[in-house]
């Protein structure tokens, strides 16, 4: 992990004593979360990540975040969930809570710091991101890239690439998490 986990077996560090944690959770079990770091704190990317960022300079602004702590259960990674607008993996749904969360908080702009496979894999699932700096390779093998994104770029790319997703994300009440599938 990314610091050594306390007695209770969790893993804490400076960033969570001042920061908004989202969780989504299906019968009454967590089984995704993400951590929110307002313009107002320092970002990871300032600070342990600010080597892998080269010349980039973070803009921050009201509407700008740092996301981190992306996390989804190991044993539903490869569910599907099945809404009225579609059939979507499971990371979508993860996706639609922070959209949701962002809009209804005015937030636009997502710095984050994500392997290259996940950074791949959000592009190809619609979820435009933008690398501010090349891929660096991590002390423990991981290829990471830190990148950005905007959910005006997601909603201006959606809107011609894949309405139903658009349509499904900004459908405030349904994540249909009930429908969960292997």
């Amino acid at each position: 992990g990314w610091v050594p986990v306390n007695e209770k077996g969790r893993e804490i560090d400076e960033y969570d004593s001042d920061c908004t944690m989202v969780g989504l959770f299906a019968h009454d079990r967590l089984i995704a979360c993400f951590r929110i770091l307002l313009p107002t704190q320092r970002f990871m990317l300032e600070k342990e990540f600010n080597a892998i960022i080269g010349d980039y300079q973070i803009i921050k602004t009201p509407a700008t975040i740092e996301v981190t702590r992306f996390c989804l259960a190991d044993d539903i990674r490869k569910c599907k969930i099945s809404t009225n607008f579609g059939t979507f993996p499971i990371i979508m749904a993860l996706e639609k809570t922070f959209y949701n969360w962002c809009r209804c908080n005015d937030k636009d702009i997502a710095y984050m710091v994500v392997s290259k496979n996940f950074f791949r894999l959000l592009n190809l699932l619609g979820m435009p991101c933008t690398a501010v700096a090349p891929a660096v390779t991590m002390p423990d093998g991981v290829v990471a890239i830190a990148a950005i994104s905007s959910w005006t770029a997601f909603e201006e790319y959606n809107r011609k690439k894949n309405p139903a997703l658009l349509t499904w994300f900004r459908d405030f009440n349904q994540i249909g998490l009930h429908q969960l599938a292997a």
